[in-house]
């Protein structure tokens, strides 16, 4: 951290100190489950809270629309391009509902796992933002939070009858024919208390062929005895349709913005949950705190993709499905002289059949003098079902997932004054339980050339190879505790330490991949350790070391590098020819064999101060994580590629955040600066990157930086109030390039800086009327928040004449929204 400015801070802060008194206290729960939370000032790392508040005067639509706008260190990518599917980043960590992606936040809904048991993931559309309490967004690798906490957790609490005891209704409308709404009911009696939540969500999409529709339901029964005793039961319902159609070739947003590439893409989710989590007084210095619940998630997926195979319609009446790469078909034409297009659409009379366009091949590249399985073409016609009715024009990957998770979390809280000196120490045990069957197939389909989409073309054949049927199960057992002692009225020190031990098992149920079944266990300790100082009123500073894990993912386990080399081995073994092995997942749509790979861990330091007046809060704090055994996906088109461990990677930077009051004015700025790199060289797969070798491969080096993380990162806003009833807002969102996916050597250009300005507004009529108004992106702004290199679009669209395989997230333009909200 820059002298200067630790400098400035202790010169100023006591000053303003001086002149503003502050009394408010700000605590922080530091475990999943309901208890006594923790002084903000005590905590060794930095702690964003938000307040139901909070997300209501925003106008968000959503939770991560409301952290991306608001909170330091938060970006999302918007790599499906549906409003409620983003990839959120923290601090170079992510939390995102796509398989296959390296999740490294922690996320929370009073005590209840919301990382599924499949890839960790985590669906913000079935979280309702308007049935939070509150939440705190917490830095570093926390291990008190379990798996995944790598870069930080998200803690939310959900409203109950004893913090929300009234009734409201909302209702939004506006561009793109979106219109969102909820309705809630809380109260009480003293002892019983209940809740009750209903929001919606429905949009045609600012894209083509983009609607989406969202229900959930959220509701509570409270029992709160003498201050002693508190029990939440829960139930929660949610169902989406969402569309997110993903990015997009350079060459078609230059054409048209609102166009898609390939369509549909199309996630359903039906969720489930049901949840009791409660605390109790043994004494009065020992507390007792735990969840239990069970959340069930079925997902559809259907997915309209370019495909890959060549319909060979030979002379006569034969056909064959050619699984080949556009490299061989060019060699075929530039070093053997064979028009494979001419062939295949029945114009060599000499050649009326698969076999014979092999012998051909085999008898031209021996005359050349060269070796003819270089140019050998793979018919896959015998591994069609269905219909048998071929085509190459597309594919539709079509896949189902049911995912249950199960678990319990209980721990104790004891207080006492050890010398005199407050100490807080909480034991817990934590015990999560996560099953999910997975089940896929390919059909070849037909393409609509107007639409590029697949809906109700399939031809009813299926590529068996790339069927799916599996099972996994996920057992994560933890123990731990966290102890903060006041070793003086001004120094607070916290020490935190938990096991994590882990089972994944993996089971092929078609009873046809064998090679898919294998079991993983995976064991670490986690320690913590922190101090907080107190140097003044409302002024402190704090330094901490942490440390936490994450398993490799069911997905990562079945689909990474290494199976390559093994399968090529095994298939070399048994007399095979090695290169026909396939070497790419389709996610997620595609598993492999399975070899091991290490769990992920994070150490991580940071050290920071705060400053709390009257008139202003500010927080300045640094950080370093460094990655071990980081898993990344490594491209090979728009939708494939493979898992691989890295030795190091790394996660560096700083984050400012300033807010204050000033009469009726209330505003923000924060600024983050995140450099997440790799701290290892080596090679990675990305075969249509330009500077490419033979086999597909970049170099990478240290220092390069990691793709999809904006390095910087820049936010300010406002509201102010106009006599009692006008609040006016405004928010502006900075986000610098990036780097593309598939271009870890960092060889190509970025994507663009960009600025995104939003404005708000709000006006109460009375008591109990407000009408409410928001325009996103002010200015129209043309920018993307995400990309990455897939195919050449001309496979697809014939019309284009750009052939980069980059392919970007486009941001939405201009739009607007009316609302109305009534408390009765």
């Amino acid at each position: 951290m820059p002298a200067f400015v630790l400098a400035a801070i202790t010169a100023v802060a006591p000053h303003c100190l001086r002149a503003q008194e502050v009394d408010e206290i700000v605590v922080v729960g530091v475990t999943p489950v309901s208890s006594l939370g923790q002084d903000l000032n005590k905590l060794p790392f930095n702690a964003q809270t938000i307040g139901a508040g909070d997300l209501q005067d925003s106008l968000s639509f959503d939770l991560t629309d409301h952290l991306n706008s608001n909170q330091a260190s938060v970006t999302l990518n918007a790599a499906q391009n549906n409003p409620l599917q983003p990839d959120l980043q923290y601090r170079g960590f992510t939390a995102s509902p796509l398989l296959g992606l390296p999740q490294g936040v922690a996320v929370y809904q009073d005590g209840v796992r919301l990382n599924e048991p499949l890839g960790d993931a985590v669906n913000w559309d079935l979280l309702p933002e308007s049935a939070i309490a509150n939440l705190t967004l917490l830095s570093g690798a926390n291990p008190v939070f379990g798996l995944n906490a790598l870069g930080g957790a998200i803690n939310i609490a959900m409203k109950n009858g004893f913090n929300f005891a009234t009734n409201s209704a909302e209702v939004s409308t506006g561009a793109w024919g979106r219109t969102t709404g909820n309705i809630e009911s809380g109260g009480n009696n003293g002892s019983w208390g209940y809740y009750a939540n209903l929001s919606f969500f429905n949009e045609d999409g600012w894209r083509d062929l983009s609607g989406s529709d969202l229900i959930n339901f959220y509701g509570s029964l409270s029992w709160r005895a003498a201050e002693r005793s508190a029990f939440d039961l829960a139930v929660q319902r949610g169902r989406s349709e969402l569309t997110g159609n993903g990015a997009a070739p350079v060459g078609l947003l230059a054409l048209d913005r609102e166009a898609i590439f390939t369509a549909p893409d199309i996630t359903e989710n039906d969720m489930s949950l049901v949840s009791l989590n409660g605390s109790h007084y043994l004494s009065e210095s020992l507390l007792f705190s735990g969840t239990v619940y069970r959340r069930e998630n079925d997902t559809d997926a259907f997915n309209g993709d370019a495909s890959e195979f060549e319909l060979c319609e030979f002379y006569g009446d034969s056909q064959a499905l050619l699984n080949e790469s556009d490299e061989v078909e060019d060699r075929l034409s530039s070093e053997l002289g064979i028009d494979l297009d001419f062939i295949c659409a029945g114009g060599n009379d000499a050649i009326t059949d698969f076999a014979s366009l092999a012998t051909l091949i085999e008898q031209q590249a021996t005359l050349a003098g060269l070796d003819p399985s270089e140019f050998e073409l793979q018919d896959v016609s015998g591994s069609i079902s269905g219909s048998g009715t071929l085509s190459d024009e597309a594919i539709s990957n079509i896949s189902n997932r049911g995912q249950i998770s199960s678990g319990l979390e209980g721990q104790l809280t004891f207080l006492h004054e050890p010398g005199g000196f407050s100490n807080r120490l909480v034991v817990g045990y934590s015990y999560f339980s996560g099953r999910s069957r997975f089940r896929s197939v390919t059909e070849l389909s037909g393409l609509d050339p107007l639409t590029r989409s697949t809906a109700g073309l399939g031809t009813g054949a299926f590529y068996d190879e790339a069927a799916t049927r599996i099972a996994t199960e996920t057992v994560n057992r933890g123990l731990f505790f966290i102890d903060s002692l006041d070793l003086t009225d001004a120094v607070t020190l916290t020490v935190a330490w938990r096991y994590n031990d882990s089972e994944v098992t993996l089971r092929d149920r078609s009873g046809e991949r064998p090679e898919l079944n294998g079991d993983h266990r995976f064991s670490r300790f986690n320690p913590s350790v922190g101090l907080a100082w107190q140097i003044d009123d409302g002024f402190s500073a704090f330094v901490s070391y942490n440390e936490s894990n994450r398993t490799p993912t069911p997905i990562e386990l079945s689909c990474n590098d290494a199976i390559f080399s093994a399968a090529q081995q095994r298939v070399a073994e048994q007399g095979g020819d090695p290169d026909e092995v396939e070497f790419e997942c389709r996610l997620p749509n595609a598993f492999l064999a399975d070899p091991p790979l290490d769990d992920v861990v994070t150490k991580n330091v940071e050290a920071g101060f705060r400053l709390r007046t009257d008139l202003l809060q500010y927080t300045l704090g640094v950080f370093h994580a460094l990655n071990y055994n980081d898993i990344i996906f490594q491209s090979t088109g728009r939708a494939t590629g493979l898992f691989a461990n890295v030795d190091r990677t790394r996660r560096r930077g700083f984050e400012s955040s300033l807010s204050g009051s000033l009469g009726n004015l209330d505003w923000f700025a924060n600024y983050s600066y995140v450099n997440a790199s790799f701290d290892d060289s080596f090679l990675a797969l990305s075969p249509n990157h330009d500077f490419a070798d033979a086999d597909g491969n970049i170099s990478v080096k240290a220092g390069d930086r990691i793709p999809g993380i904006p390095d910087h990162q820049a936010k300010a806003g406002g509201s102010y109030r106009f006599r009692d009833n006008l609040i006016v807002g405004v928010d502006a969102v900075f986000n610098a390039g990036q780097v593309l996916r598939g271009d870890e050597s960092n060889q190509l250009p970025e994507t663009d800086d960009f600025v995104v300005v939003n404005l708000r507004a709000s006006y109460r009529i009375g008591d109990s009327l407000s009408l409410f108004a928001r325009i996103t992106n002010v200015f129209d702004s043309e920018y993307e928040s995400f990309g990455l290199l897939g195919e050449n679009p001309q496979e697809v669209l014939d019309f284009i004449s750009d052939t980069s395989p980059v392919f970007l997230g486009a941001g939405a333009p201009r739009a607007a929204w009316v609302g109305v909200r009534v408390s009765f």
